[in-house]
């Protein structure tokens, strides 16, 4: 550069350097706080209440079948109601089986499995603000586009309920909240079920058979 000593010039660069790596840092430290708070809305959103009728004991269940449940979408985007019974119904008959309950198609069986799930559309917005900090922002279109992570989202609230064929009464339930918008490929649906279903009570415990292998 003419006019400007060797020594400055490398100083110069040096600073350069050191500034592209600051601004470096702070954006992978955005990503990653993006990441992490997504991982966590997907963990707890996986975690579900159940409950159990006073005085009932499942275990003296036998048999089950899975009726059609209520799709309610509040989202521009709704569920395919004929997928989405087709993949809860799967993941459903796979944890009762495994627990000793005999599936049957009609409506002998004395226990009956149905579902409600509910959605809205969410729209999750970060936007990065001064050495690196996060900046919460409630509405998208103010947000620095330059600087802001976003992801919308279908979050929907899943109820399991569990019905006496026979005196037609709700004897069990399991409540929790999901990302619908990723049931696509089925494995955030399914293993929302299999978190439903973690405490169900198993026939097949000491005392009650041999205890199967999961597949």
């Amino acid at each position: 550069m003419p006019g400007v000593p060797e020594g400055n010039i490398t100083t110069l660069e040096s600073n350069i350097g050191k500034a592209l790596f600051i601004l470096y840092i702070r954006n992978m430290k955005a990503i990653l706080s993006f990441l992490f708070l997504v991982l966590v809305q997907l963990t707890f959103g996986q975690e579900f209440k159940t409950s159990t009728a006073s005085g009932v004991d499942l275990l003296a269940y036998n048999t089950f079948t899975v009726v059609r449940g209520s799709v309610l979408s509040n989202s521009e985007q709704p569920i395919d109601k004929e997928a989405f019974y087709n993949e809860i119904r799967t993941s459903i008959i796979r944890e009762m089986e495994f627990r000793g309950y005999t599936f049957v198609e009609d409506s002998t069986a004395q226990l009956a499995v149905s579902y409600v799930i509910e959605t809205t559309v969410k729209f999750d917005v970060q936007q990065q603000g001064r050495l690196g900090q996060q900046v919460v922002v409630t509405n998208p279109s103010s947000a620095n586009q330059t600087s802001a992570w976003s992801r919308e989202f279908t979050q929907g609230m899943l109820i399991l309920e569990i019905e006496d064929s026979k005196n037609k009464n709700i004897i069990w339930s399991a409540e929790g909240m999901m990302d619908v918008s990723r049931t696509r490929d089925g494995n955030l649906l399914d293993n929302a079920v299999r978190s439903a279903y973690r405490k169900f009570p198993d026939k097949n415990k000491p005392g009650k058979g041999v205890k199967k292998k999961r597949g």
